[in-house]
Order: C-alpha cells, then structure tokens, then sequence
C-alpha cells in the first residue's frame, strides 16, 4: 500500500506517535510518506528513517484565507505520492487534508487520528465544534486516542470511529545504582538532602499541562501532614513521624511566556510562606533516568488523550498521583491516585499521604509497573494500524 501521513507542528507526544508509525509501516513493506513542517522533520527525523519519503508544508496554526493555498499544495503531495491511504494526525493537518485529498479525481481512503480535544469557547468552540463535525462525517475513519474522543466523533456523525492508542517508547530499565546516582547529581545541582521525597513531573510548559495548580498545592503542603490531615489533628502520628523534606522537579520545554508565569507564581508564594523548592529542568533526554529517581510522579493536565509521559511512568514502576481527564483515567485505573481536574487541595493531599508513607508508594509503584507491562508497544500499536489498512482497502476494492 501506498500511505501518506499529514501532520502538524509538534514537538512532542503526537510527533513520537508518528514517527513510531512510519518506522514500523514502512519497515513492514508500505510504501510511506510524510508531509509536515520542516521544524517537525529537524525534530523527529522522518527523512532520516529507511523507506520513509518526506514533504515539507508548514501547516500553521490557524483557520484562514491562506489555507486555500495550503490546501492546493497538500492536494498536490498527496496526487504526487499516488496514496491510497492518507492518514493525518490532529485537529489542524485532519481539516486540511479533508479538503485536500476529497478533491483527487481518485480519492484515497482519508482517516484523521484525534489527538486532543477541541476546547475553544464561545464563538471559537461553535467554529471548533463546526469543524469537529465536517471531520467526522468526512473522514472515512476516525481514530481516537482516547475513549472520549471516540465518544465524541461518533455523537458528531462518524460513520466509523474507534480507538487505538499511542504507544509509549521504549522505556529502557535503569539499574538501581544509576537511579542512586542520578538522585545524587540532582541533589548536589538543588542542594537537597538524600532523604528527600522527589516529587516530578514531566511535559510541556504549557496551559494545557496546568502547572499553576501544582504551584497551588505547594501553597498547602505546609499544613498537611499524613494522608493529607494536618499535623495538629493528629499528633501521636506526627511525634512519630518526621515531616519529609519534599522536592518538585519538572522536566520539559517550555512555552515562556507560560514559564515566566508559572515561576512568578511561585515565587511570589515563596515570599510569603513556606513552600517546598521548585526546580525547573528544561528539556531533558533521560526522562528514564529522572523517572528511576524519584518517588512521585505527577501529572497535572487539565485533559489527555494517553499521555506517553503518563505511560513511562507506569512502565518505570512511579507511585503516580494524575488528575481523572480524558484517557488519563482508564490508562491509570487502580494503579495511582486519580483527583478532580485543578483541585490543589487534593493534589496537596494526595502528595502529602505518599509523601509520609513509603509503604504505600511501594504499593502504588509496584502496581503502576504491572500495568505499564500490560500495555501495548509502538510495534504492537503499528500492526493493529496496519490491520485497519488492510480492512479499509479491501472494503474499497470490495
């Protein structure tokens, strides 16, 4: 088969997911291609992979008068390719490639993967939901990342949706000894105890991640003493009990403007209270690494699909703590804490509980690795992806 991939700017989880895709699609025979920005190609190296052929489009961010342009050149690719699968990825490159490839005299089967939600509101949410519902309807399958988004696309009109899910890279083990050293490294650069209880988190620097509300169960943390009640109410356990020290890393590139944000919010409740410390990493490439480190992940977003930093998590054995958004429930089940959507309190509470007892973040971390064994490899995730290929194909011969 003849497959063309049309995707966005990314630097992250949707990019990983493709890049996974063209590796083991065109690996396993298919003719493949991928259209995207040139920034996306300089940071996932599509052009570089065996069998992958790669077209520079910059899609763009917004809906307007220069998509016509957009739309005549995607069309173009896509007729130069000679596809007979155009599968795009996202809100953004699914809308331009709908208008594109339903133009070709010889129409390709088009599938558009849903990545994330659309959020817009007031006039922006009825333009979102407007085009949310042409791609259901025209697209011959919608793919979601999540249960919800399938929930979605079919309540829109989807003559066919289903999920499948984007598969978390390899997550190489690391040898207790470099975790050691790792908590070490981070120690001597922050100047924490070794005792410390790392807490981390992982992702973009951006809205959608809601890192204020971290900064905001910082703010709690003071009063909260074992499974998140406050010390004075419990002054036995407390006597017994030395308060930890608590130390928040997050790893991850930033938007910064969200940057200056987030740490001016920290820093301002850091002048008036006492707050644990707050570090940030920047980008990292040995989340692996970090992962082994610490004893509490945390993840704050306000939605997600299935997040891959989530699922390193679950495969690296972290007692995790996420808020109950989009996928992020039924990827975690029983195997972490799950809290509401931007609630500090509970964040500062579920923290606090891990935090003083290590039983039970041994209990959560062993948990967390049995499920992350469970779950499907990026060559697992293609195959089944190329099953859906072949059975869209036939029925179109058929």
């Amino acid at each position: 088969m003849r497959i063309v991939y049309v995707l966005g700017t990314s630097t992250g989880g949707v990019g990983t997911h493709v890049r996974a895709l063209a590796r083991d699609v065109a690996a396993a025979g298919h003719e493949l291609g991928v259209i995207g920005p040139a920034s996306t190609d300089e940071h996932f190296g599509f052009s570089a992979l065996p069998g992958v052929r790669f077209a520079a489009l910059d899609m763009g961010t917004g809906i307007g008068v220069r998509d016509a342009a957009l739309i005549l050149r995607l069309r173009e690719l896509i007729a130069g390719f000679d596809a007979d699968i155009v599968h795009a990825h996202g809100f953004r490159a699914g809308f331009v490639a709908l208008l594109s490839a339903r133009t070709i005299r010889h129409s390709p089967r088009l599938i558009i993967s849903l990545h994330n939600r659309a959020s817009g509101q007031g006039l922006r949410g009825r333009v979102e939901t407007g085009i949310e519902t042409l791609l259901a309807k025209g697209a011959d399958l919608i793919l979601g990342a999540s249960a919800d988004l399938v929930v979605r696309s079919r309540e829109l009109g989807a003559r066919d949706a289903r999920f499948l899910p984007a598969a978390a890279p390899e997550v190489h083990d690391v040898p207790a000894a470099a975790a050691v050293a790792t908590r070490a490294e981070l120690a001597a650069e922050f100047g924490f105890g070794e005792d410390a209880v790392i807490v981390l988190s992982v992702g973009r620097i951006a809205p959608q991640k809601n890192y204020p509300m971290l900064v905001r169960a910082l703010g709690h943390l003071g009063d909260a003493g074992p499974r998140g009640q406050k010390s004075e109410q419990n002054p036995d356990q407390a006597s017994d009990r030395r308060t930890p020290e608590l130390v928040f890393l997050i790893a991850g590139a930033a938007d910064q403007t969200v940057l200056a944000e987030v740490r001016g919010q920290y820093e301002d409740l850091a002048a008036t209270s006492a707050v644990p410390a707050l570090h940030f990493l920047g980008p990292r490439d040995d989340i692996a690494a970090l992962n082994a480190a610490a004893d509490i992940y945390v993840l704050t977003s306000v939605w997600e699909a299935r997040a891959l930093v989530l699922q390193e998590a679950l495969i690296s054995g972290r007692a995790i703590i996420a808020t109950s958004t989009g996928g992020s429930r039924e990827l975690v089940g029983d195997a972490g804490l799950l809290i509401s959507d931007d609630d500090d309190t509970a964040l500062a509470e579920a923290i606090a509980e891990l935090a003083f007892d290590p039983a039970r973040r041994a209990e959560l971390a062993a948990r967390a690795q049995a499920r992350g064994a469970q779950l499907p490899d990026e060559r697992e995730v293609a195959k089944e992806l190329m099953s859906i290929y072949t059975e869209l194909m036939s029925a179109q011969v058929g």
